[in-house]
């Protein structure tokens, strides 16, 4: 029996902060099979950010504004 770790799939539309990234930012996409997501400030400043590992980052609950 392997025993895999579970990681939270971001979904398109949440809050997130990335371990190499400072801020909070919004899933614009998510590749599955890759396990990826484009994210991008949630401001709206800066450009997506593509290709980021859903080990990567952690999702905020829906009431959470801010970085913790």
């Amino acid at each position: 029996m392997a025993t895999e770790s579970k990681v939270p799939v971001p979904k398109q539309g949440d809050r997130v902060v990335a371990t190499q990234h400072e801020g909070v930012f919004e899933v614009l996409g998510v590749n599955t099979l890759m396990q990826t997501a484009n994210i991008r400030l949630v401001d709206g400043s800066g450009h997506v950010i593509p290709n980021v590992p859903w080990t990567a980052l952690k999702v905020l609950d829906k009431k959470s504004k801010s970085a913790p």
